[in-house]
């Protein structure tokens, strides 16, 4: 099972939290998505695409009055339908100290197996092992890079969640 456990401020935009969870499960804003609350449906709306009567930039999580428990789903990708299941876990006073998204926990990468993590760890050691003292940070790049995208790193989500710009968001990170 795939998780993570974010922590996101209410003043987040729906367009924002989108973007958080394409970083959290290392995704790079290829196919549809929406968010399904209340009854209603709410996206980004892009030329060919869905179209959403609000608009995801200027529609906040705070909006919604949500109560501990509350639950609602997020839908990425319609043909393989990934679908996942936000719960509302606690609602804290703001603070300077929590305005940046934080991911408290999680597991996983979507699509990736624990063979995809061995073998990729496999490959990796190979490389440092036969390398020995002549081993250079250029020669595990790749093979960091390959694991990383089949096994979950939370520190690296963590760092490029504090370079989001939740004001004009985008996909460009190194996670």
């Amino acid at each position: 099972m795939i998780t993570r456990r974010l922590r996101v401020a209410g003043n987040t935009s729906l367009a924002s939290l989108y973007y958080i969870l394409q970083f959290s499960q290392g995704w790079t804003d290829e196919h549809l998505h929406q968010f399904h609350i209340y009854g209603k449906d709410y996206g980004i709306a892009y030329d060919g695409g869905l179209n959403y009567s609000h608009n995801s930039f200027k529609t906040f999580i705070d909006d919604f009055d949500f109560d501990v428990g509350d639950r609602f789903t997020y839908e990425y990708n319609f043909y393989e339908h990934w679908l996942y299941d936000i719960r509302i876990e606690s609602i804290d006073e703001p603070s300077q100290k929590n305005k940046t998204p934080f991911c408290l926990s999680g597991n996983g990468m979507p699509g990736a197996t624990k063979y995809d993590v061995h073998e990729k760890s496999i490959e990796l050691l190979k490389i440092i092992v036969n390398k020995r003292e002549r081993l250079t940070a250029d020669d595990i790049r790749s093979p960091v890079e390959a694991l990383n995208a089949v096994r979950f790193n939370r520190r690296n989500l963590n760092r490029s969640l504090e370079n989001l710009d939740l004001n004009a968001p985008s996909m460009e990170t190194d996670y």
